[in-house]
């Protein structure tokens, strides 16, 4: 789903900590580099995750929201490739920054099934700003939000393994992931 006016203040935010400063950047690229390397490992796989601590990302400086950030994982999806099977987050709003590449999140409306799903492209900054501020509609462009329980899958682009980094509003501990079964 674009990204309403309201969630602006804290995507912005979110964009200030994960472009613009040097020491969640870091994080951030290490942690890429090693998906990077376990995606090279094993040729067959199409995706790879990992969770960074949210402390390690957030600065307590976040807007306060309904559905706040408790979690934070970065997704590497092979170039070209697609998740087998749609999946959702029966108790968490994720939002969605591509980090590097671009692809498509293809969503279904919400409390339609997963038959249902339309695709939207989003594409990484081209060139972060100092601080990593964004205007509206980079953010547009860069961030997607799928509302708690809506049925979604990735795609990446043909040119490059597309790099995402997904801030949940379930903990680690709480979220319910659910894959749509295959029929």
């Amino acid at each position: 789903m674009r990204p309403d006016p309201a969630s602006l203040p804290l995507l912005r935010r979110l964009h200030e900590r994960v472009f613009g400063c040097d020491e969640v950047r870091a994080v951030v690229a290490a942690a890429f580099a090693d998906l990077a390397a376990a995606l090279e490992a094993r040729p067959r796989a199409l995706h790879t995750m990992s969770v960074i601590p949210v402390e390690r990302v957030l600065d307590g400086s976040i807007p306060p929201v309904e559905d706040p950030v408790r979690l934070c994982r970065l997704f590497l999806l092979r170039r070209g490739a697609r998740m087998a099977t749609p999946e959702r987050h029966r108790n968490s709003v994720q939002r969605l920054v591509s980090w590097r590449g671009c692809g498509r999140i293809h969503q279904a409306a919400p409390g339609d099934g997963p038959a249902s799903v339309r695709p939207r492209e989003i594409r990484s900054p081209t060139e972060p700003s100092a601080g990593g501020s964004a205007n509206d509609q980079e953010l547009y462009a860069c961030w997607d939000i799928v509302p708690a329980g809506v049925w979604h899958y990735p795609e990446a682009s043909v040119e490059r393994d597309w790099a995402t980094v997904t801030f949940h509003s379930a903990g680690e501990d709480q979220i319910v992931d659910e894959l749509r079964e295959a029929r």
